[in-house]
């Protein structure tokens, strides 16, 4: 059989600095971070009162009213992007084999938040009887992508994957092998995650791992600066329609950008502290270029994890210099979440639309932020502003708690 190339034809994003692909799109290029007070409830009584919440969404625009007060808002974002990305893609479902398309969603923390929290009150209060009906299916992380399917139709094969802030990555994967396969010709590829209420919040602050920035939200989250004192924590939801290359062009699909290739290794030692030697992250860039069949000398652009957290951002840096040589200096290196913040599974996604764009425009998004760099940091992160740059092979990276590194290398497509 011949190979069968994969690439990415329509895109979906709710994201604290920009909802739809064009705001979120205008917002990176012109360095707008998404960063606030936090909003939905009462910050005032933690060490950390700023996050990246998403504005201006009614998950009454994408799913009945019926459906939303029993639903997680993970669940909203994951049907809306996926509508989302099926409109920018331009597919008419009901000319699609359903049978030949497959859905996988990925989450970190699911529903654990609104409904976990608001149904296990409940039970305190009030006892068993008070605890609503359709808890149960409503509380696994699986339910997001069987909404998905169940909205759209889809029959195919479908799962749901965790693998912390790795999953946005973890999940293309999972498309990008269905589909070289064989077993489907399309994919609905997604993620998201909610993790701003009182609870995650306070175990966040008790790990000691977020800024404490609150009198200058959007100068908090600092990737690579030498005052960075921590993560930003934030929510959002991203998918991506993805197709194998003859199906998208029989309809004449809009083409953002191919796979190329896809690794990840571990580091198999500590759970929350990061290796920053980077070897772990070196083995899966050599992994992943080799099973994309690129030299090194070939990557034009890095769209890196760059959480702000000192050690993960020293980790990466020598990484790349480690696996790079010298071409390491001249591969423009940015962090989306200068500006959209660490929202766990969602992080991925916020990567790859972003990266799918700077493909499609020719431009790199910047690190905004990086006012002093940290002398272990000494890379060319994009400081400030956009950059126009030709990218033709870009790369993405994302670290997980547990020490899991994800590389996962995207082409221009021609």
């Amino acid at each position: 059989m011949a190979t069968r190339r994969v690439v990415i034809t329509g895109l979906g994003i709710l994201a604290p600095n920009g909802n739809g692909k064009d705001a979120y799109w205008d917002a990176l290029v012109n360095g707008i971070s998404g960063i606030k007070r936090i909003a939905s409830f009462d910050p005032s009584p933690f060490s950390t009162q700023i996050a990246g919440e998403v504005k201006g969404f009614d998950p009454s625009d994408y799913l009945d009213p019926k459906y939303i007060k029993r639903t997680a808002r993970f669940v909203h974002f994951g049907i809306a992007t996926s509508k989302m990305a099926i409109a920018d893609a331009d597919i008419n479902l009901n000319k699609e084999n359903r049978d030949r398309c497959g859905v996988c969603f990925g989450t970190t923390i699911g529903a654990e938040n609104d409904i976990y929290e608001q149904q296990y009150r409940r039970y305190l209060e009030s006892g068993p009887a008070a605890v609503r009906r359709l808890t149960a299916p409503e509380l696994t992380p699986h339910v997001a992508t069987g909404y998905i399917c169940s909205e759209l139709k889809i029959t195919g094969p479908n799962s749901t994957m965790s693998s912390g802030c790795s999953t946005g990555l973890e999940v293309v994967n999972w498309g990008f092998k269905m589909i070289k396969r064989g077993e489907v010709d399309m994919a609905i590829i997604g993620c998201s995650d909610t993790p701003i209420f009182p609870f995650p919040l306070s175990a966040l602050c008790s790990l000691g791992i977020l800024s404490k920035r609150n009198e200058a939200p959007e100068k908090a989250s600092r990737p690579y600066d030498k005052d960075r004192d921590g993560m930003v924590l934030s929510e959002g939801g991203a998918s991506v329609i993805m197709e194998e290359l003859n199906h998208a062009q029989d309809r004449g699909a809009n083409i953002y950008a191919e796979i190329a290739s896809y690794a990840s290794t571990a580091e198999g030692q500590d759970v929350v502290q990061a290796d920053v030697t980077g070897n772990a992250l070196v083995s899966a860039l050599e992994q992943a270029l080799i099973a994309g069949k690129i030299r090194p000398e070939e990557v034009d652009y890095i769209c890196a994890h760059g959480n702000a957290m000192p050690s993960y951002d020293v980790a990466e840096t020598n990484a790349f210099k480690a696996f790079f040589g010298n071409h390491a200096y001249a591969i423009p290196v940015s962090s989306v979440k200068s500006m959209t913040g660490q929202s766990f599974a969602a992080g991925g996604g916020f990567q790859v639309v972003a990266t799918s764009l700077c493909l499609k425009h020719g431009f790199v998004t910047p690190t905004i932020n990086l006012d002093t760099p940290d002398p272990l940091c000494d890379l060319d992160y994009v400081p400030h502003h956009a950059r126009r740059f030709s990218v033709g092979t870009a790369l993405i990276n994302s670290h997980s708690v547990g020490g899991t590194h994800a590389v996962l290398v995207l082409k221009k497509y021609s």
